[in-house]
């Protein structure tokens, strides 16, 4: 007898195993069909939680804009850090899903997805956790913004196919070494940066 999930907890299994069909077969060679078949449940119950392949691809950006929202829970680093490094690909971080994206149509869609619940999510907590770490007249949720501006700029360049990873990571390079001039203390980001230099340099 299969065992009855709430509501968030059935959404989060169908979202696990879409995440593991797209990144398998890839998106466009995945059809609702093998997810509710690799989910075990009912059409009906599918489709309740999730009326197309886009509203799924649209809750996992949400899922990962969650987990860099919970790495922003350690109190004890700079909050700037802690988003590069959880979630850049550009030092080495885990792509995710995008290599399952093949057209233009569905980089947008996800990256329209992530970039919402960035805003949503992301930009209140990243300004409020922002406080304290920079420097004094500054406005935190200023700084919140520009690094999601940045960062967002980066992802579209980069998935559309108008950058490659050395001048992504190049980029990023420079974009920090601009935020560290907001910050109290910016001596945290120098490896990162130089590990993004680097990148570029062997490229």
């Amino acid at each position: 007898m299969r065992t009855r999930l709430s509501r968030h907890d059935r959404k989060s299994e169908i979202l696990a195993h879409a995440r593991e069909a797209f990144q398998r077969r890839g998106f466009a060679n995945t059809e609702m069909e093998d997810i509710r078949k690799a989910c075990g449940i009912s059409r009906g119950g599918l489709y309740h939680h999730f009326a197309n392949k886009v509203a799924i691809l649209d809750a996992i950006a949400g899922e990962d804009v969650e987990r860099l929202a919970e790495s922003l829970t350690r109190r004890d680093c700079p909050p700037i850090e802690l988003l590069v490094e959880t979630g850049s690909i550009h030092i080495g971080n885990d792509p995710g899903i995008l290599p399952a994206l093949e057209s233009v149509e569905e980089k947008i869609a996800y990256l329209s997805g992530f970039e919402l619940a960035s805003a949503r999510r992301l930009g209140p907590l990243l300004g409020a956790r922002l406080a304290g770490w920079v420097a004094p007249g500054i406005d935190p949720e200023h700084v919140a913004e520009m690094f999601l501006t940045i960062n967002s700029h980066i992802n579209r360049r980069v998935c559309l196919g108008d950058w490659n990873e050395a001048r992504a990571a190049g980029f990023a390079a420079t974009a920090l070494k601009t935020l560290a001039t907001v910050l109290r203390d910016a001596s945290r980001l120098a490896p990162i940066i130089a590990a993004l230099e680097e990148r570029e340099r062997a490229q």
